[in-house]
């Protein structure tokens, strides 16, 4: 283990596992310039063909490696043994679906007089800059490295300094499968970041993480009118009605606010249920909450692992007491007074239900990134609508209703990217999802970000006619 450079650690210990240094701005640089020569000597001008059969063989390598990378994944994020797997084989899903999407056709062909021809099609932006957050390291990397790739982009990816591990060892092992400088990778905090958002090669950043550290990428880029791809934080809403399937509705809210720990962007934070079952209802996500396990990655019981940093579970203990502060009735796991769990020094923390909190207050309004549940009540339609939109974000909602037709109305209505009815959390690699509001903005996944890592043109071809 190397002593110099920046500590990575090991969340359930609160050890260092390596150090690795920042990537600085010669480095960066650099990066950037492997990868403009990679683009403008050969892989621009390769053919879709030969890009999906790379990325086949991508997709190989992640199924191949799948117990390192997990293995990677598990020790340096803590995620339990059976999820770090999970999403590798969902990243190997990915690069297979952008193999077949690579050769799906983009363009239009538009009537023209004679003597001329008239279409669109899209170009790829260059090199792409892909910086990912530490809540799926590997897995929301893999998310924009195969869409770039797959429309002939090249990709510099800066991995999240706590998280790099994986993702490093990825793109050492893909050199065995891609040409030599169409995957790069940087390395450290919001620096190497800014200059790859401010670098003139770099055509176009696509980054997952806060909305705060979104609104600085989105003001870097904008000086070089340099388009950018957003995917920031949420607040999510889950509405249960009293008429929903009770049983079915809490166990997805548990999934929904306790899942990756509760880091996901889209988690299902905000449970804004009819006040006619709230008591009842509030009873059995608790309970389904409590019988979760946290412990070690490693263990086969373990549900839930510890969160990525100690500032992270201070954060998370902070904004749970300071809602019980104010009024917030705290619910605990069976036999816990607290919400720290202390096991080998690591960043651990128990589920969390505040009922009835305060509109103000931080547990209700910002993202927290820890298995938090913050919990209203509503009598009406209304104010189940103005209760789920009480909030600036947009990136996804839940409802839970037998009735088709209110079902439908709040599917139309709730303002979020991504929408679940009677069901929370599905993900496939051939949809597109984006946010609304301060959730961000383009597209990731499905036949959509094909609009992220390309541009359109309209070309003109004269031609002569027959004599």
């Amino acid at each position: 283990m190397s002593a110099a450079g920046r500590p990575v650690l090991d969340p359930a210990t609160g050890r260092a596992l390596t150090h690795l240094p920042d990537t600085d701005g010669p480095g960066v640089a650099d990066a950037v310039a492997r990868a403009d020569a990679a683009f403008h000597e050969f892989w621009a001008d390769t053919s879709p063909a030969h890009r999906a059969g790379l990325l086949r063989d991508l997709g190989r390598l992640l199924r191949d490696d799948r117990d390192e990378l997990a293995a990677l994944e598990r020790s340096n994020t803590g995620k339990p043994t059976a999820r770090a797997l999970g999403e590798v084989d969902f990243a190997a899903e990915v690069v297979d679906w952008f193999a077949a999407a690579a050769r799906y056709p983009v363009g239009e062909t538009h009537p023209a007089g004679p003597g001329m021809r008239t279409y669109t099609d899209r170009v790829p932006v260059g090199v792409c800059a892909a910086i990912v957050p530490n809540n799926y390291p590997l897995l929301l990397a893999v998310w924009k490295i195969a869409a770039a790739l797959a429309y002939g982009n090249t990709v510099v990816v800066k991995p999240a300094p706590e998280t790099p591990l994986s993702l490093g060892r990825l793109v050492e092992r893909a050199v065995d499968v891609l040409p030599k400088g169409v995957l790069t990778a940087v390395h450290g905090g919001a620096g190497p970041g800014r200059l790859l958002c401010g670098h003139p090669a770099v055509g176009m950043v696509s980054f997952t993480g806060s909305t705060a550290a979104g609104r600085e990428v989105a003001r870097r880029c904008a000086d070089g009118l340099k388009p950018a791809s957003l995917e920031l934080g949420g607040k999510s809403p889950v509405v249960v009605f009293r008429d929903a399937d009770l049983d079915a509705a809490a166990r997805a809210v548990v999934t929904g606010f306790t899942g990756n720990t509760g880091q996901v962007c889209v988690a299902g934070s905000r449970l804004i249920v009819d006040r006619a079952v709230h008591a009842e209802f509030v009873g059995r996500v608790a309970e389904l909450a409590g019988f979760l396990r946290v412990g070690r990655p490693e263990d086969p019981g373990t549900d839930l692992g510890p969160l990525i940093s100690r500032a992270a579970a201070d954060r998370t203990v902070e904004v749970a007491e300071e809602a019980a502060a104010r009024g917030a009735r705290m619910i605990l796991p069976p036999g816990r007074s607290t919400v720290r769990h202390d096991l080998d020094g690591g960043f651990y923390v128990h589920p969390v239900v505040l009922d009835d909190v305060p509109y103000d207050s931080r547990a209700w309004r910002e993202e927290i990134f820890g298995p938090v549940l913050s919990v209203a009540s509503f009598d009406d339609d209304t104010e189940a609508l103005a209760l789920a939109h009480d909030t600036a974000y947009g990136l996804s909602a839940s409802v839970w209703t037998s009735d088709a037709d209110r079902a439908e109305r709040f599917g139309r209505a709730l303002r979020a990217g991504m929408v679940w009815v009677n069901t929370w959390g599905d993900t496939e690699e051939t949809v597109s999802v984006s946010g609304l509001g301060q959730s961000g903005y383009g597209r990731e996944l499905g036949v959509h970000a094909v609009e992220g890592y390309t541009r359109p043109r309209a070309v003109w071809v004269a031609h002569r006619t027959g004599r």
